[in-house]
């Protein structure tokens, strides 16, 4: 009766300590948890104020060389300007280049069909795509608009029977829809 009384007692002890140790696993598993969620709401925000920055900067370079450099364009001295303009191109570049960066780190944190408890960073994966779209489109829109200015160059100069030629700005951005709403945002029809 004894053996019974103990084996008992054994399997109830037992049966309490599995049963504890669940519940604590559970407990400490939705810590960790929720300790991985504040740390990936925290790096979508850091995140997004970056491209937030790298936005500001990209519309102050845009604004800079509409102001100093597209809307300037002369045929007298494109000749001369065209190292500089080109270098000025190549920079307006590598900022879209950086947003890519950026916007390739925001796809990794927001994902699919992820949702947070935080409204402020559901919004921000919502609309990032759309900035980066915009800014893409932005890019090759001013980058064609350049390009149209150099080919009515290089007819004029074929006109005066000049041999100067201009090479177009190379870059292999085209325009995206990156949100998927089926539009371009940021794409522009240059006249």
């Amino acid at each position: 009766m004894n053996l019974k009384r103990l084996s008992f007692a054994l399997m109830t002890i037992s049966f309490i300590l599995i049963i504890s140790g669940g519940v604590s696993s559970f407990v400490l598993g939705l810590k960790r948890d929720r300790q991985a969620t504040y740390n990936r709401v925290s790096d979508i925000n850091n995140t997004f104020e970056v491209i937030s920055t790298n936005t500001s900067v990209f519309e102050s370079v845009r604004d800079e060389l509409y102001n100093q450099v597209l809307n300037n364009l002369f045929y007298d001295t494109m000749y001369q300007e065209d190292k500089g303009i080109k270098n000025k191109l190549s920079n307006y570049e590598n900022l879209v280049d950086e947003l890519t960066r950026n916007t390739y780190e925001m796809n990794s944190l927001c994902g699919k069909n992820y949702y947070y408890p935080d409204s402020v960073a559901n919004t921000r994966c919502k609309n990032y795509k759309s900035i980066y779209e915009q800014i893409v489109n932005y890019f090759v829109s001013d980058i064609e608009l350049y390009n149209g200015h150099i080919d009515k160059y290089n007819q004029y100069q074929e006109s005066l029977g000049s041999l100067y030629r201009l090479r177009k700005y190379q870059t292999n951005k085209v325009y995206i829809d990156y949100n998927g709403d089926n539009q371009m945002d940021g794409k522009e029809e240059n006249v």
